[in-house]
This record gives C-alpha cells, structure tokens and sequence, in this order.
C-alpha cells in the first residue's frame, strides 16, 4: 500500500512538471504534430519514471538494509506466531477497493462506448470507401470518425462545399490514427483517473488533433473554413473517444485558423530536453544508495592493528571490520587472512572480541524447540498491532556473551511499530542464559540474530474492511 501511495504521488508530480512545461512554452502554437507526440510521450513518462522508485524483484536481497546484514550473522529459522485475528476498520484497504472500483467503472464505460460504435456500424448503412469507411444513419447528430470509420448525418450532404470541409477534417483524422491516441489517452485517464493531470493531457491532445485536421481541412481557404465552423451552432454530445468535427472549444481552433508562426519555435521545443534531463536525475537522486560510504578497501590485514578491530562481519564475498577509532574496512580476498589473523589472538583479546561467524554457534537449551516454546508461551501478540492489522518479521539482534548471558539486545530493520519490537526486546531479555559458542576451542561473544514473525489469521481479511465494530484480543 505504501508503494502504490508512493507511486501516485510521484506520478502526478511528474505529470504536473510536464504539463507545466507544456502549459508555458507550447500550448497554442502551431506546430502540433509536436504537440500530439509530446503529449503522449508525458503521458507515458508519467507513468514509467515513477518506477525508478519501486524495489526490483532482481534486487530483494538488497532492498532492506538489514537483509544484506543478516545475512552475515547466526540466524535461526522465523518463529511464527499467530494471533487471534480482530475486525477493525482498514481504511486502506477501503480506499484501495474503491480506488479499484472506480477504474472498473471507467473500463466499464469505456467497453460500453465501443460497443454502442460496433452496433451503430451494424444497424446503418455502411459503404467501404478507400481508405475509410462511410457510415450514414438518422442516430448520428454530427459527423464524427472512430479508427477507419467516418459515421456521418443525414442532415449535411457530402457533396456540398461545406459537407467537403468536414469530410476532409474527419479523413486526416482517419489516416493520422487519431482514434489510437484517443483511445490509450481514455485508458490511462480510467487507471489512473486520481491523477487531474492526465486528464489535462487528455482534453488537450483532442484539442490538438481538432488543429491538425483544421490545418490540413482548411488550405488556403482559412477564412472561409472558419466562417463554416462559425455557421454550425448546433454540438451534440458525442463519445469522448471519437472525433468530433464541431468539438468545443470553438475559439481556440478558430484562434488557431488564423494566428501566424510563432517566434522562438525551435527554442520552445529544444527546451523540453532540459526540462526531460533534470526530471530524470531528480528521480535518479531519489534512489536509494546502497554503497556504503567511508569504507576503506584493504587487501592485507597486517596494513591494521589486530589490537583495535572490535568487530567482523563475514560474508560469501568480503569481510567488514570495525575498529575502535570508528573506521570500518572492507577485505575481498579474505579467507586465508582471517585463519592468520584468529591465530595470532590471545584468549584474552579473542573474549573481547564480537564474533559473527565462528566454529560452534550458541544454542538455546533444549534447542530449537525448546526456543519455540518460550517465545509461543511468553510473547504476546501488542493489542495496538492487532487493531491496525500490522504484521511482519521483527529482527531481534543480541550478543551471546562466552557465559551465555545475553547483553545488547536491540532490533534492526525497518520498524514495524505498534509495540511489536518493544515486545520481542522484552521476552528476549527475559530468557535465561544459552549455550556460549566457541572458536578454534576458545568460549567467545557471539553476535546473534534472531528473527521473530508476527502474523494473523487470515480467514477473515476478506471481510474485515466491512466490519465496522472492533473486538477486544487476548492480548
């Protein structure tokens, strides 16, 4: 939910960056076939730059910054836990469904249109004129084209000079394919129909094609043509995926007729690659960085003093120590090192040290069931997570001391809240003292990782966004 939050927020403030642009250096000028594609190409990048922003399935193992970490650490398969599910109000979940609803509606009214077009076609009289096709019938007010289709009223003859007109209006509609961007326009707008943007696009883009095929109509009689749009008064409503010959607003494709070239055409175009190129980094920048600043590459553990590491972090690839000073170093090719450098601890200085990966792990006694049992028995699922319907995998991370007691607990990770962590520190405070883990035969500090999953029933989450009165859990 916090993604597709996401998402449409930074959707719409690409699309208003656009249309902004659009608004100041290109609307009401002239060159509209430019207009058409950029329209369409803002529409579509309104809809595609937002994605820089959402995680890669290729990239799970990287997103969270605690995955990558744990990965390093002694971990335990996840504990679950079940709780005694509650009927609380989701108004997320409400709102997704009726954003969901909407959409369908749209979709719904979009399939109805076409489906009135195909059994108009049917129930008039159609000639198939190259490239076109000519539809004739008394349910037609106003000529209009849908893809090769020009349906056309009984009322204008084709054959008179005005008739003429609006024919060769609603052809370069036809052979443009005006109907195609018509069409994906009234899509997005059903999607993504909370966006006012896209709708902006929309009307903008028909009002656009009206130009073309004004321009093109009229030739060199830009007068008489706009005395002939002038003449008509009468407009029907007709579908808002067709071509309307007398689509409003009638002044701005008179305005248009009759104003002359702009001024500054080409910087007004060349603007939008700037305009393109800094939307991009500033969506770029928003990405999280996974480099991890201030790492200092070695490739010889002699190059530092064994004396202040006071932590390692090994993984498939590298090795992380920590120093005291706060320095962190990154070492590759590690393995034999690492054999060096555990050799030449003293007993002493290898019980102060933190260890993350060692020969013999600490174990809870009794085992793993043994673990199970406790936390089932002594973890209580928080009340508040419970109401708000909050699940999700806690990381409880501690050190198992060369006693077995446990010290530094803490959780990492993006916090799920609700008293969730709170409740996972305290059963694990309380545990009693585990088996120490040991290192080439000497007890040493292990750091551990414990992850902990929250979960509820789920029998009743189909339900639950219309249940409107709240039961009190067990816990």
């Amino acid at each position: 939910m916090e993604l597709l939050l996401s998402y449409l927020l930074k959707m719409m403030v690409c699309s208003g960056i656009l249309y902004a642009y659009y608004h100041l250096a290109l609307r009401n000028n002239r060159f509209h076939q430019w207009n058409r594609y950029y329209l369409l190409l803002a529409t579509l990048l309104s809809l595609t730059l937002p994605l820089l922003q959402l995680p890669s399935p290729f990239e799970g193992k990287q997103a969270p910054a605690f995955t990558g970490y744990a990965t390093q650490i002694i971990t335990l398969r996840e504990f679950i836990l079940p709780a005694t599910p509650v009927t609380a109000v989701n108004y997320l979940e409400i709102l997704l469904l009726a954003y969901g609803g909407v959409v369908l509606l749209l979709l719904g009214r979009i399939l109805y249109g076409c489906w009135k077009i195909q059994r108009l076609i049917q129930q008039s009289r159609v000639q198939h004129l190259r490239p076109y096709h000519f539809v004739q019938s008394e349910q037609v007010q106003m000529p209009f084209s849908f893809f090769r289709y020009i349906f056309w009223s009984r009322d204008i003859s084709p054959d008179s000079t005005d008739g003429q007109q609006i024919l060769q209006h609603e052809l370069v509609h036809v052979t443009q394919k005006h109907s195609v961007d018509k069409l994906l326009m009234e899509l997005v707008c059903a999607i993504g129909w909370v966006n006012p943007f896209f709708h902006l696009f929309k009307r903008e883009l028909a009002l656009v094609h009206e130009f073309i095929a004004d321009q093109q109509a009229a030739g060199s009689q830009v007068a008489y043509y706009a005395q002939t749009i002038l003449q008509v008064t009468l407009q029907s409503k007709q579908l808002s995926m067709t071509n309307n010959f007398f689509h409003p607003p009638i002044q701005r494709r008179i305005n248009m007729l009759l104003t002359k070239r702009s001024n500054f055409t080409i910087m007004k175009k060349l603007i939008v690659f700037p305009v393109l190129a800094a939307l991009v980094i500033f969506i770029g920048c928003q990405q999280k960085d996974n480099a991890q600043p201030g790492i200092i590459d070695i490739t010889d553990l002699n190059t530092i003093d064994a004396e202040n590491i006071t932590s390692i972090s090994a993984s498939e690839n590298d090795a992380i120590l920590k120093s005291k000073d706060g320095r962190t170093y990154r070492l590759k090719d590690y393995k034999t090192a690492l054999e060096l450098w555990d050799a030449a601890l003293t007993s002493k200085e290898r019980s102060k040290k933190v260890f993350t990966s060692v020969d013999n792990p600490p174990t809870y006694p009794g085992g793993e069931q043994a673990l199970t049992a406790i936390l089932g028995k002594n973890i209580c699922y928080p009340k508040q997570a419970q109401e708000q319907n909050i699940a999700g995998t806690v990381f409880v991370q501690f050190v198992v001391a060369p006693d077995g007691s446990i010290s530094d607990v803490h959780t990492v990770g993006a916090r799920k809240g609700s008293g969730l962590e709170e409740e996972a520190i305290r059963v694990v405070k309380e545990m009693p003292k585990w088996t120490p883990g040991s290192h080439q035969g000497q007890k040493v500090s292990v750091q551990f990782n414990l992850p902990i999953r929250y979960t509820l029933e789920t029998s009743m989450n189909m339900i639950r966004p219309f249940m409107l009165f709240k039961n009190n859990g067990s816990c």
